[in-house]
């Protein structure tokens, strides 16, 4: 794999579930699971990155900037589609002489299905399959690989547990199986795990659901979060010195949600040296289309 390739693969490791993922605003009950950045929440929603941006560093010389947009239409209240891309800005390649490289990564295509909802008990999964192709970006930049993804996701609130302090919690997960193809060159290419956990503490669930504690503002809407990411080459399939190695990284920040939009600024903290090195920073601005056109673009095509 060219420097690049090999630079570009490895920053997207440092975060990798920000690219080609949706980030839905899901909704079981009275509780709402905010769009994170690491991981894809299971909604099914007509909205938008508009963009999702992250700086990161793979070897604490190197600065990899990526800016991912992404439109989301349902099909049917329960089916959806997404298609997007992502931006990168390499500065300092340390890989290829310190120079600096742009241009635009892999397009993906999605399809997903929210296929269990018990509003009772705060609980929501949807499963997915994404389809990346490689060799349609810059060159230097994408993959130089096809990747079939299938992609499993849940969300769990606490409001049914019997004890306030906790009710306010709300935990999601994604686990994805990735499988690239061999590239035009043959080789190289491996398939992998990725996914994560986010933990999320709702200030408007608190005050709504539980008790007005009288937070006003602002912060009324914040959700604070901690998420954690993973990415690991599937057993078989690694191979010493060319696969890539497992990674983790944490992200702790907030989301803000409001009726039309949501905001989310995390800190990136690599939790081993695969993941990256020294601090990064990720953000989004999310646009929902289904509260600002509820009556046409926003509904389900099923609807129209």
């Amino acid at each position: 794999m060219p420097r690049r390739q090999t630079l570009a693969a490895i920053a997207a490791a440092v975060v990798t579930f920000t690219t080609h993922h949706a980030f839905a605003h899901a909704v079981a009950g009275a509780r709402i699971f905010v769009n994170t950045d690491l991981i894809d929440d299971p909604g099914v929603s007509d909205e938008a990155n508009l963009p999702l941006i992250s700086l990161t560093s793979p070897d604490g010389k190197t600065w990899v900037t990526d800016a991912n947009l992404e439109y989301d239409k349902t099909i049917t209240p329960s089916l959806g589609f997404a298609v997007g891309t992502d931006w990168d800005f390499i500065a300092h390649d340390m890989m290829d002489g310190g120079k600096t490289h742009a241009g635009f990564d892999d397009t993906y295509v999605q399809l997903k299905y929210r296929w269990i909802v018990l509003p009772e008990h705060e609980f929501i999964s949807a499963v997915e399959v994404t389809q990346v192709f490689g060799r349609a970006g810059t060159v230097g930049i994408e993959s130089g690989y096809d990747t079939t993804s299938v992609s499993g996701f849940f969300g769990k609130g606490l409001g049914d547990i019997p004890w306030a302090p906790i009710r306010p919690f709300a935990v999601t997960g994604e686990l994805d199986y990735n499988m690239p193809d061999t590239g035009p060159m043959g080789g190289g290419a491996t398939t992998y795990w990725s996914g994560g956990l986010t933990l999320q503490y709702s200030i408007p669930y608190l005050q709504s659901q539980i008790k007005n504690v009288g937070i006003t503002g602002f912060a009324a809407n914040l959700t604070p979060l901690i998420e954690l990411g993973w990415s690991s080459t599937a057993g078989s399939s690694a191979v010493p010195g060319i696969s890539p190695p497992t990674t983790l990284l944490l992200g702790t920040g907030a989301t803000w949600t409001g009726t039309y939009q949501a905001i989310n600024a995390e800190i990136l903290w690599p939790l081993n040296g695969a993941a990256g090195h020294g601090l990064g920073v990720i953000a989004q601005y999310h646009l929902y289309f289904d509260d600002l056109f509820p009556n046409t673009i926003g509904k389900p095509i099923s609807e129209w």
